[in-house]
């Protein structure tokens, strides 16, 4: 008896996918991240024919209910036609959402609310938001004392009084013991009951002293939701909406908060859209889990969201996750990252609700014993938000100043070469060690980026007269605030009173930014942040005894502003009257440790480019070199790349074969089964990577742009990726308009990038397009200041990308902005100029991605040290390679045996191919650590360096994760089809002392 045939994972993914009837962003995918271990991520996020192949895809749910699953074989989606759907809950507002019951307390139990229950009241003048993240105990519950944790932050919770209270990482036992609370059951409508429906594992939860109209929930994943309600007042509805975004910590964090933000932003246009009157009002307040600077950011303000926080203390950080101050978040903590991840947002088209006053609370330990780590124990790792929030008639005038913003200021920097002693304070004790440099605060906030001229011109104006004066840092002092103390060095100037008269006159010239946190203005030079005890006084005294006072000229300010995560950065300096000249830069710092190149090697480049070119033309092909040589940025010892495009009648292998004749033996071999088919040749010592493209039936000869943009679509996958090469490359000198500075800063970043072994695209790093594209991206955002020599661009690239906020792409067009990182390819995106829009870096794995933050990190640092020494050999230390104690002690070998060199050269390059699949293997274990390192010597062995969290990770026997991921990648080798038969693949477990 023959069995009804199972509907497909790929089946169902397009059924979902494209039936009308069906909204897809109700659903999430579940699969087999590793050896049986399950996974979700919503369906928007899931890449068909992508990273997670169908077979590993095991079921589909909609909300909490499970439409397919491959092992049950249910299937509650093929089979169903639209007059036998069971009866659902009325559409909800917004596509995606599902209704959801309102509860309250009421005759001694909590009951669902009918919607009847609802009548609108009287708008309050104020209406009160708390946001807080509550910490769930799924992971480290030894470590968290959740039983002191859980009734202390009940307490804070009644304490704020707010009127609507959002809470994310609620477990069942937490909802639970809300819904015992007195003041609870009196005063609040919660969106889950004892059910606790939305909160397996952990959720959010909702609740509202104003009577919830509706509730609403769109599922993204079992833990992951947004919980959203309808407060009905008779001056308009308010919506109140709180999410707990995808975090960094998960490797496709950054793709699964895209759809969950895009999934907020509809909701808001489709409420405001739907309304038949004026837009309701929409609080968002949640745990957010982005910084500032971050795209998201950006998106909430474009729609018309105010963040509380910002708008209102915009020169605070506002930290609410914050591991130096609070041990929980210590604990939990992967960066170590002080960050805003909790938010209120206001979009108020009317105006009439805007934000009044906003708060954290929760930043002060618990009383009574320290928590089981054997520190002060806190109600959760976040602090909680509390906002006020006023309501009033729609304002008749509106503003008509300058807004000021908090990533910009006026600021006094001392001279570099009397950083040394300041950083090492800053770089132990400062949070925004890294934002800012050393500085003495004069305007801040201060005038947006795009009113710096007017501002300037005011400044200058303002200054005559001023004449530069003396500065002494000697003494330190620090301000106290809620959660922590300030500590600083005070600026002593002569002629005393310097930078007080100073200050008045900028004051004078630009008084909206006339503010002050520290009631008045208090020169100082911020060195870090303190905890509150009475141990600040005998900190700071321990600090000046070992301080030595610091001695410099006042002779210039500076306009600085940040982009996103980056560092501040000087963008115009305004001189004093007879302020001393800069000692300039050495210009020829970067060629005095040999990155540059003499004339004589890019001639003989260009001499074997155009044999070559002799040779394709008599074969009946054009020669298109691209890559470096094309931008001039190659060095001694650089390949060419190239492509050489054909008439149809020519296939790939007819071409080789008859280049390789024209060539002299030995100089030349083709490699057929690379994922772009190459003749490798060589040429009066200049080596070719050379790849093929034939035109389709009937295209005649012309520009290679006009080929692709007109027939791409008719060219074989391996001809397209040829093609786009060059494209890239032609894409990237339209967009450079610094050329001798970038081909400069390019030779200066390949040179580090080799040296430190960064410099391989198929090691997992990246390769030449993708360092380049970051040099390009540099140089063309640069500031004058930057863009004076060849060392401050190279200081400007490293400040960039050690701080940039990954995986925010990095793109050089408008046409490439739009690109989506997806999963676990994008960790680093760096994307192709050239259509379509393509991740350059896609070989970047976790290992590797940390690998090259941390050498990015030092090298921003070493060149900082070389800049302030002014000295050539300070630049030594970032172009040497890495020191023994540097790298790993553990490692596996590769290397190859084979009879001939030919044979041993076809070997090593599938190693170098496929290398990263092992990387892949061995990176399935989560306490390891892989370091891939180039070869001492071409053809030499490979290095895997292997660091791993627990010592049990690098056991070498049969039944280890080790051992099995060497083994499947010498099967791996065994299958490849061109291997030479007397070829042997070699793998040495290396283990240090």
């Amino acid at each position: 008896m023959s069995q009804e045939r199972f509907t497909t994972s790929r089946e169902v993914y397009h059924r979902i996918r494209w039936d009308s009837r069906i909204d897809a962003r109700e659903f999430v995918v579940g699969y087999d991240a590793h050896r049986g271990a399950m996974e979700e991520m919503p369906f928007e996020a899931f890449v068909p024919d992508g990273e997670i192949p169908w077979h590993r895809v095991w079921y589909f749910k909609r909300g909490t209910q499970v439409v397919w699953d491959r092992k049950a074989r249910i299937d509650l989606l093929s089979n169903a036609r639209p007059a036998e759907e069971p009866a659902s809950a009325p559409s909800p507002s917004v596509p995606g959402f599902t209704s959801l019951p309102a509860w309250r307390f009421d005759s001694g139990s909590w009951r669902e609310a009918s919607n009847t229950q609802a009548h609108a009241l009287p708008p309050p003048s104020t209406l009160t938001v708390a946001t807080f993240n509550v910490l769930f105990d799924l992971y480290d519950a030894e470590l968290l004392a959740t039983e002191r944790r859980t009734p202390a932050a009940l307490s804070l919770l009644r304490e704020t009084g707010a009127d609507v209270i959002a809470l994310q990482e609620v477990t069942p036992s937490f909802l639970q013991a809300l819904l015992a609370e007195p003041w609870v059951r009196e005063r609040y409508w919660l969106s889950d009951g004892p059910g606790a429906q939305t909160v397996a594992t952990y959720g959010q939860v909702l609740l509202s002293r104003v009577p919830l109209t509706s509730v609403w929930q769109r599922v993204f994943s079992r833990d992951k939701r947004i919980i959203a309600a309808e407060l009905r007042l008779s001056g308009g509805t308010l919506w109140v909406a709180t999410p707990h975004l995808t975090s960094n910590r998960d490797p496709s964090g950054a793709s699964a908060r895209a759809v969950q933000v895009e999934a907020l932003l509809e909701w808001a246009r489709v409420l405001g859209a739907s309304s038949e009157t004026e837009p309701p009002d929409l609080v968002l307040a949640g745990d957010f889990n982005f910084g500032d600077g971050a795209v998201e950011a950006a998106s909430f303000a474009r729609a018309g969201f105010v963040d509380a926080w910002s708008s209102l203390r915009p020169s605070e950080a506002g930290e609410t996750f914050n591991p130096r101050l609070n041990t929980l978040a210590a604990i939990t903590t992967v960066s170590g990252t002080l960050q805003r991840l909790d938010r209120v947002l206001v979009a108020s088209a009317s105006g009439r609700l805007a934000p009044e006053a906003v708060e954290l609370f929760g930043e002060a330990p618990l009383a009574g014993p320290p928590g089981p780590s054997g520190h002060a124990l806190f109600a959760s790792d976040h602090f909680g938000l509390h906002c006020v929030l006023r309501r009033a008639a729609v304002a008749s005038s509106t503003r008509t100043s300058t807004a000021l913003v908090h990533h910009t200021a006026l600021v006094l920097i001392p001279p570099e070469d009397v950083w040394g002693p300041i950083q090492a304070l800053r770089k132990k004790h400062d949070a925004k060690f890294h934002r800012w440099m050393p500085h003495v605060t004069l305007l801040y906030p201060f005038v947006p980026e795009e009113d710096f001229e007017t501002a300037e011109a005011l400044l200058v104006d303002a200054l005559q007269g001023v004449e530069p004066f003396d500065v002494t840092l000697s003494t330190f002092g620090h301000f106290e605030h809620r959660a922590n103390a300030t500590a600083w060095l005070r600026p002593d100037d002569q002629p005393s009173g310097a930078l007080t008269a100073l200050y008045a006159k900028l004051v004078a010239a630009l008084p909206e930014c006339a503010t002050s946190a520290h009631g008045g203005f208090t020169p100082h030079l911020s060195v870090g942040q303190l905890p509150l005890s009475s141990d600040i006084a005998r900190t700071l005294a321990e600090w000046q005894r070992a301080w030595r006072p610091l001695k410099f000229r006042a002779g210039e300010l500076c306009l600085i502003r940040r982009k996103g995560d980056a560092p501040f950065e000087v963008i115009r300096r305004i001189p004093l009257s007879q302020a001393p000249r800069a000692i300039p830069e050495q210009e020829d710092v970067l060629a005095s440790i040999g990155s540059g190149e003499s004339q004589g090697g890019h001639a003989a480049r260009t001499a074997a480019v155009e044999q070559l070119r002799q040779h394709c033309e008599r074969i009946g092909t054009t020669l298109h070199p691209y890559g470096s040589y094309l931008l001039g940025t190659d060095g001694a010892g650089s390949d060419v790349d190239a492509v050489a495009i054909g008439p149809a009648s020519l296939s790939r292998d007819d071409f080789a074969q008859a280049l390789l004749q024209a060539l002299a033996p030995g100089t030349a071999r083709y490699v057929a089964d690379a994922a772009i088919p190459l003749v490798k040749l060589s040429i009066g010592g200049v080596s070719f990577d050379l790849a093929y493209a034939s035109r389709p039936e009937g295209v005649p000869p012309g520009d290679p742009l006009t080929l692709l943009e007109q027939h791409g679509s008719r060219l074989d996958p391996a001809g397209l990726r040829a093609v786009l090469g060059l494209a890239d490359t032609l894409g990237l000198m339209g967009a450079i308009a610094h050329d001798a500075r970038f081909r400069n800063l390019m030779r200066a970043v390949k040179a580090w990038a080799r040296a430190r072994g960064l410099y391989s695209h198929a090691l997992g790093y990246l390769g030449g397009l993708s360092w380049t594209l970051l040099a390009a991206w540099a140089c063309t955002r640069a500031t004058p200041d930057a863009l004076r020599s060849d060392a401050s661009l190279l200081a400007h690239f490293f400040a960039t990308f050690s701080s940039w906020p990954w995986p925010q792409p990095v793109t050089l067009t408008p046409e490439t902005a739009r690109y989506r990182p997806e999963g676990k390819r994008d960790l680093l995106p760096v994307i192709a100029p050239a259509l379509p829009a393509r991740n350059t870096a896609r070989n970047v794995s976790r290992s590797t991605f940390r690998v090259i933050r941390e050498e990015l990190l030092r090298a921003h640092e070493l060149v900082s040290k070389a800049r302030a020494s002014r000295t050539p050999s300070a630049w030594t230390a970032l172009f040497q390679p890495p020191a023994a104690d540097e790298l790993p002690t553990a490692a596996l070998r590769l290397s190859a045996d084979a009879p001939s060199a030919e044979d041993r050269e076809a070997v090593a390059g599938w190693i170098l191919g496929h290398v990263t699949a092992l990387v892949y293997r061995l990176e399935g274990d989560r306490r390891l650590s892989v370091r891939p390192l180039q070869p001492a010597q071409a053809g030499g062995a490979l290095i895997i360096g292997l660091e791993a969290r627990d010592a049990a990770a690098l056991s070498w026997h049969p039944s280890s994760p080790l051992f099995a991921a060497v083994e499947a990648f010498r099967a791996s080798f065994q299958e490849w089809t061109h291997r030479p038969s007397s070829a042997v693949l070699q793998i040495e477990w290396v283990r240090g002392d």
